[in-house]
C-alpha cells in the first residue's frame, strides 16, 4: 500500500478540497442550522412551550448541523466523505480518542488544582463516587450519540469546506459558528450573563481541541468522543469537586482552562503530526505523505 493510500487525510486529499472556502455555501449551512436552533428556542422563550421541554428540544436542535450539511454537500458527493463518517486509518482513529479522554479528564482536573489553589473551597456535599461512576458511562454514551448529528456538521463537512484558511483561523471560526449556534438555547434557558459567558467562551475554547482531532486521524469519530466528554467527564470533575466561589476565582478559573484547551489542541497537532492538506490540484504535504495507516 503507497503511504499517500493511506494518509489519514485521505478523504480530504486533494479532490475533496476547493482551492478556497465556498462562501455561499457556507452561508447557507450557518443559516439552515442557525434558523432551526433558533426557531426551536424561541417556542420555549415565548412560552409557547415550558423550560422544561428544553431537554427534548435540545437533542432536535443538535441534527440540525447535520441537515444543514446534508443540503449544502456538493452534488454526487459520498455522504460518508462530506460529513467527516470515513475512517482512513483506524491506528490515528484509535490514537486521537485515546487523546482525546486524556485531554477532556486532564483539563478538568488542572482546574480543579487551579481552583483549590487560589483557595476555592471544596464543595460540602459532592456526589458520591459509586453513583458518578456508575452514571457517567451511561451519560457518556448518551451525549456522544446526540453528538454525532453537531460533530458531522461542525467538524465534519464546514471544517473540510474551511481547511483552506488553514488550521487556527478554521478551527476559532468554527468555535465562534458554534457558539453562535448555541446563543439561542441559552437565551431560552435564561442563564445569567456570566453563566452564559462562561458556556459560550468554553465552546470557543474546545473547538480548537475538537478540530485537532478531526485533523490528526482525517475522520470525524473522536471529535464526537471529545464532544461527549465535554458533556459527562468534564461536567461530573467540575461539578463535584469545589464549592461556590466568587466572581475573582470564577474568571481565574475560566480563563485558566480557556488558556488550557487552546494549548492542549496545540499540543495535539504537534505530538499527532496533523496532516496538511493541499487545495485541489497541488501535492499534498510531506507530512501528509508519511502518515501511514
Amino acid at each position: 500500500m503507497s503511504p499517500t493510500a493511506a494518509s489519514p487525510a485521505s478523504s480530504l486529499l486533494p479532490s475533496s478540497i476547493a482551492p478556497r472556502p465556498d462562501l455561499g455555501r457556507v452561508a447557507a449551512f450557518l443559516g439552515i442550522a442557525l434558523s432551526v436552533t433558533a426557531a426551536l428556542s424561541l417556542l420555549v422563550a415565548a412560552g409557547i412551550l415550558p423550560t422544561a421541554a428544553v431537554g427534548l428540544i435540545v437533542p432536535l436542535a443538535q441534527l440540525s448541523p447535520l441537515l444543514a450539511a446534508l443540503l449544502v454537500r456538493r452534488r454526487g458527493e459520498p455522504r460518508r466523505e462530506a460529513l467527516g463518517l470515513a475512517v482512513p486509518s483506524w491506528r490515528l482513529m484509535l490514537l486521537a480518542s485515546l487523546g482525546a479522554v486524556a485531554a477532556f479528564v486532564m483539563v478538568p482536573l488542572a482546574r480543579v488544582l487551579i481552583g483549590l489553589g487560589a483557595g476555592a473551597p471544596p464543595l460540602t456535599d459532592p456526589a458520591p463516587v459509586q453513583g458518578l461512576l456508575l452514571a457517567v458511562p451511561s451519560v457518556l454514551l448518551l451525549q456522544a450519540l446526540l453528538a454525532i448529528g453537531e460533530e458531522t456538521g461542525w467538524r465534519g463537512w464546514l471544517q473540510r469546506e474551511l481547511t483552506p484558511l488553514g488550521f487556527w483561523p478554521m478551527s476559532l471560526l468554527i468555535g465562534l459558528a458554534w457558539a453562535l449556534w448555541h446563543a439561542p438555547i441559552v437565551l431560552a434557558l435564561g442563564l445569567a450573563p456570566r453563566e452564559a459567558v462562561t458556556y459560550l467562551g468554553t465552546i470557543v475554547a474546545v473547538a480548537p481541541l475538537l478540530s485537532a482531532l478531526r485533523e490528526i486521524s482525517g475522520t470525524v469519530w473522536p471529535a464526537v468522543l471529545g464532544h461527549a466528554l465535554l458533556n459527562s467527564v468534564r461536567v461530573a470533575i467540575e461539578q463535584n469537586v469545589l464549592g461556590p466561589v466568587g466572581p475573582g476565582v470564577a474568571w481565574l478559573l475560566d480563563l485558566s482552562s480557556w488558556a488550557l484547551w487552546i494549548a492542549v489542541a496545540w499540543m495535539v497537532l504537534r505530538i499527532g503530526g496533523s496532516p496538511d492538506p493541499a487545495p485541489r490540484g497541488r501535492t499534498p504535504s510531506p507530512r501528509a505523505a508519511r502518515a501511514v495507516a
